[in-house]
């Protein structure tokens, strides 16, 4: 597309035109511009003087209705709502729901949503946060077993122990101590003849052999 002539160059064909009396070849020549501009520029001063010489950019572009902004924003719109969507199966859908309505091409869509949003970021959907789980309502419903192991004493030596937790009051039920040397020569202590007993269950006592 040809742009616009500056005024200042204008002025000055049309004066040459006018003090020299040059054909509108020799200017043609002289400026390196067509000769149907040079017509045109010396036509325009001399019927409407240095007023005509300003370009009149309204005239550029193709005509813009009123209806062609509605058109634009609505498709700006569900373009931010579905941005996945392309923008020729936005105006079949809006010439489908709004048959009255004026659009413009897809291109001029695609141009002009390029230049007002070039980055438009939907932020990502958000998962449901899953419920807390359900606590225990009684005492004794839910019981905590935590083990530590191999823990230094005062005296130097090692020691594991289980904790019996529970849930509902946080009471410690049982502990539970014994040596850590059923594990240090290899094998399950379940084949040591000095491996530390199994908790009995809550309630019940332990059997001692003599």
């Amino acid at each position: 597309m040809g742009q616009a002539k500056p005024v200042q160059l204008r002025l000055q064909i049309a004066r040459e035109r006018q003090t020299e009396g040059v054909s509108y070849l020799e200017l043609y020549n002289r400026h390196g511009i067509s000769y149907n501009t040079v017509r045109s520029i010396c036509a325009s001063y001399e019927s409407k003087g240095e007023a005509g010489l300003v370009p009149n950019y309204s005239a550029c572009g193709r005509p813009v209705t009123p209806g062609s902004g509605k058109g634009y924003r609505l498709v700006r719109l569900i373009k931010h709502l579905h941005p996945e969507w392309g923008v020729p199966y936005i105006t079949t859908r809006i010439r489908e729901d709004f048959p009255d309505l004026e659009l413009l091409s897809d291109r001029q869509y695609q141009r002009r949503l390029k230049a007002d949003a070039p980055g438009i970021v939907v932020p990502p959907a958000k998962l449901p946060k899953e419920p807390p789980p359900e606590r225990p309502r009684l005492a004794n419903d839910e019981w905590q077993v935590d083990a530590n192991e191999r823990i230094g004493l005062a005296d130097g030596s090692e020691g594991c122990y289980l904790n019996v937790t529970d849930t509902k009051s946080n009471a410690i039920l049982k502990a539970k101590a014994f040596p850590p040397r059923a594990y240090l020569y290899g094998g399950h202590p379940a084949g040591q003849t000095d491996h530390a007993r199994p908790v009995p269950p809550m309630g019940g006592a332990e059997s001692h052999q003599e």
